[in-house]
């Protein structure tokens, strides 16, 4: 089975892209250990944004591409939170 290295990069709540890795992987944990130099190199180029690298199959890849293609927006797994507000109880 092939896998395939996607990142997520987003540089606020509401701008993220999905950059697809043009290399294949014979297994998931190759793809997940080119993945930690990738994160490495991500956090380098843009310090000043948040994301996650997912490597996916090729009927999850299939799948995500078509997500994208049809208007999809990249989304990260687990965003970072939100800055909460405060109460407005009284």
């Amino acid at each position: 089975m092939n896998f395939t290295m996607v990142m997520i990069v987003c540089f606020s709540v509401e701008v993220c892209m999905a950059i697809f890795d043009d290399n294949k992987f014979d297994s998931y944990e190759s793809c997940y250990e080119a993945s930690r130099s990738a994160v490495s190199f991500m956090s380098e180029m843009y310090p000043n944004s948040s994301g996650e690298i997912r490597c996916l199959d090729d009927r999850e890849l299939e799948l995500y591409q078509e997500f994208i293609d049809q208007g999809g927006e990249p989304q990260l797994t687990n965003p970072e939170p939100e800055e909460e507000l405060p109460s407005t109880d009284a």
